[in-house]
């Protein structure tokens, strides 16, 4: 790794460490990173707009299509990340954007689309009873996610004209001097810690690097690396640009 590289990423090391014990705490405390996740509450009102098409709060839900639109926003333009999508009381610092959407709720209309995230998702048995430890060997040594593969694009307005394209786009793989492979993510679904929803409790909604409780992890070589994913700076708009998500659930298997 050239020198100059070398610093920044000593300094991620800290960050994680920092954000993963804030998330622990978070976990049990209820409160994350100084600020406070919101309390739970009834999913949105469910509207029907067009045949098939309903409206959810700020989510727009595509039946026939199986798709889930919602409004994010470009959180960073620049620098090392290790997750695709938080809240804005989640690790907000090392994501590519952030939402106001909540977790639950995204998982609520997932569920309604026919998404049921892991296997075990569905068996107290098989549900971690605390926030796991997620530390450097534990990734290292940590499981293949498992659940619905998803396809994720993003639109914004570029000089008043509409863009889309994968949001894997956005993201740069240090060692391979490329923009990640596009393809499915893994709409794991996350898990309850006791009576709390850990996406919800984190904030930490897609990962880049693994992360069991958020809702969405990343398949790929590498997502166990912190030091390699980056945002591809000459793709992505500048931070602050209002973007629109959109996760395409896959066919199911016959």
């Amino acid at each position: 790794m050239p020198p100059s590289l070398q610093k920044p990423f000593h300094a991620i090391t800290r960050r994680r460490a920092n954000c993963l014990g804030a998330l622990v705490l978070g976990i049990a405390t209820g409160s994350l990173g100084g600020q406070t996740p919101p309390q739970p509450e009834a999913p949105p009102r469910m509207e029907e707009t067009s045949p098939g098409v309903y409206q959810l709060g700020k989510m727009r839900l595509d039946k026939k299509a199986r798709t889930l639109s919602f409004p994010a926003a470009v959180n960073m333009d620049e620098g090392a990340v290790e997750y695709l999508l938080v809240s804005p009381h989640g690790c907000a610092h090392e994501s590519l954007l952030t939402t106001e959407v909540r977790p639950s709720d995204i998982h609520f209309a997932m569920l309604l689309l026919g998404a049921k995230g892991a296997p075990t998702a569905n068996k107290p048995d098989k549900q971690p009873q605390a926030a796991p430890q997620l530390d450097f060997e534990s990734l290292k040594n940590a499981p293949k996610p498992e659940g619905d593969g998803i396809q994720i694009s993003v639109r914004w307005q570029q000089e008043g004209s509409p863009k889309t394209t994968p949001v894997e786009d956005w993201l740069f793989h240090l060692e391979t001097e490329k923009a990640m492979p596009r393809g499915p993510w893994i709409y794991s679904g996350s898990y309850l810690s006791g009576q709390t929803f850990a996406a919800e409790a984190e904030g930490n909604l897609a990962a880049v690097v693994l992360n069991p409780a958020a809702l969405i992890n990343n398949p790929r070589t590498g997502n166990t690396d912190d030091r390699v994913w980056l945002v591809h700076k000459d793709a992505v708009p500048k931070k602050g640009t209002p973007v629109e998500l959109t996760l395409t659930l896959s066919a199911p298997r016959r």
